[in-house]
């Protein structure tokens, strides 16, 4: 505080307008400045300086007794845009060479490239205008930046040392794919990748394995590859795929057969864990969201990892998730908690969007995991209300789309990734992988070993599910669950 000037202080509600709390402060708004208690008790504010900020979404429960007591500000969000945090995140760079190719890329793409996911502007100088590719999920331009640069930072690593501008330029294109385009529906992905190729200039190949520069022509999306920093090609994710491997327990619900679709999941998860970001899986029932996220878990390593998962379900209250985090920690200083030493807590939120919506359109367990993830900490329920801050902390969270709208403010911490359903390819080498590793290590007669027996099986099977089950109206007692 300057000598001579009074101390102000800003008192900061940020979150969702509740009807019935927010008429209570209005005796707090107006000259009175007296806050009355449910309990009857009372507290004057006296002191001149103290000022109240709310930061809010929308007003949509808010009564005109309490709106004409505040000063508005709408902020809009094209005011402030994207640049400045791109600009910020690209002056942390220290290499010299490879922030002058990253600005150079970005005003390459960045700025057609979101005019035409967001605003389905095809050709600025021309006015050609098009519907925009829809999303899973809403998302926001500064959204699809933030994750931008978070698989940037994931790829661009001290250790990698990349400084060719070809390399950088690769990484940039499928940092690209997977944030302005990782949260579009398998439709709008077609739409996406058809303007980046038209934007980069990106050649197609014949061969399996191209050049940074081009692409190979056997498949069709830039979703379909990854880059290789060791040979600096473009791979088909087909290719990374691993062997089979049947689980220890013999247990078919531990059987998990990897795809490309999973091992593109299970990297993605790690390039953006990689980095401390939170991550969210958003597709139907039975694209193995939850499976690949289990399966990652029990992947790390439990000297530097430990894990917590949470099911939401519409009866899931903000006391229950405040239990389960605070049962996964411990206390380090006077205020300070979090897993127990050298370890860092992942928790797993799954069905992200199932906590019922109350009255006035909030939803307490995701009120309380945006406090802890955007301000990291989270309040003692006790009497005294001390906070308790949490380090080493990450979130992971998966969700179906189509049940409750989440709160945009709260979908933003997140990297956001649509999964979308396997092919019919996928799904036959599921169970034709299964059914041959289960007839090869039996006593069975050598006709059912092989995989021409397995893929005929197979085939025979996904023909009687196409032509009679699919036709069979759903129910909520026998839903369509092909993985069952």
């Amino acid at each position: 505080v300057a000598e001579g000037k009074e101390e102000r202080r800003y008192i900061v509600y940020d979150g969702d307008v509740d009807a019935v709390w927010v008429e209570n402060m209005n005796s707090v708004m107006d000259d009175n400045k007296l806050l009355t208690l449910p309990n009857g008790e009372r507290i004057r504010l006296n002191f001149p300086t103290c000022s109240m900020l709310f930061e809010v979404f929308d007003l949509q429960y808010a009564s005109p007794a309490t709106i004409s007591r505040c000063g508005m500000v709408y902020v809009d969000p094209k005011d402030l845009g994207w640049q400045p945090y791109l600009w910020k995140w690209l002056n942390t760079r220290e290499n010299a060479q490879e922030q002058e190719v990253l600005r150079t890329l970005c005003a390459k793409y960045l700025e057609v490239c979101i005019d035409y996911v967001c605003e389905g502007i095809e050709d600025k100088a021309n006015m050609v205008v098009v519907e925009p590719p829809r999303c899973v999920t809403p998302m926001t331009n500064l959204s699809m930046i933030q994750q931008l640069c978070t698989l940037l930072e994931s790829m661009l690593t001290e250790d990698r040392g990349i400084t060719d501008p070809a390399v950088i330029e690769a990484c940039f294109l499928y940092a690209m794919t997977w944030s302005l385009g990782g949260a579009l529906v398998a439709a709008g992905r077609l739409l996406f990748d058809k303007f980046l190729k038209k934007v980069s200039g990106l050649t197609v190949g014949s061969s399996d394995e191209s050049q940074a520069g081009s692409l190979p022509g056997s498949l069709p999306t830039l979703h379909d590859f990854c880059f290789d920093f060791d040979q600096k090609r473009w791979r088909p994710w087909s290719m990374e795929v691993p062997p089979y491997v049947a689980p220890p327990d013999r247990k078919f619900s531990s059987i998990m057969v990897p795809t490309l679709d999973t091992v593109r999941s299970s990297f993605l998860l790690d390039s953006c864990v990689s980095v401390r970001s939170a991550v969210l899986f958003v597709g139907d029932s039975g694209t193995a969201k939850t499976t690949v996220i289990s399966k990652y878990l029990l992947g790390r390593s439990p000297d530097h990892w430990t894990s917590l998962g949470i099911n939401f379900s519409s009866r899931t209250s903000s006391m229950d998730v405040q239990i389960a985090i605070e049962d996964s920690i411990e206390k380090r200083t006077k205020d300070t908690f979090g897993p127990p030493a050298g370890k860092k807590l992942l928790v797993f939120v799954d069905d992200l969007n199932m906590p019922r919506v109350d009255t006035y359109g909030t939803q307490q367990p995701i009120a309380l995991l945006k406090l802890v993830m955007d301000k990291g900490f989270l309040y003692d329920r006790g009497k005294d209300l001390t906070i308790k801050y949490i380090r080493d902390m990450q979130f992971i969270a998966a969700m179906v789309p189509g049940r409750n709208d989440v709160d945009p403010r709260f979908v933003r911490l997140f990297n956001t990734f649509c999964i979308t359903f396997p092919p019919e390819e996928s799904i036959k080498k599921i169970y034709c992988t299964i059914m041959q590793s289960f007839f090869d290590e039996g006593a069975f007669e050598s006709d059912l070993q092989g995989p021409d027996f397995a893929g005929k099986a197979t085939n025979a099977a996904m023909e009687v599910f196409n032509a009679i089950v699919l036709q069979l109206p759903p129910t909520p007692a026998k839903f369509h669950y092909i993985f069952n």
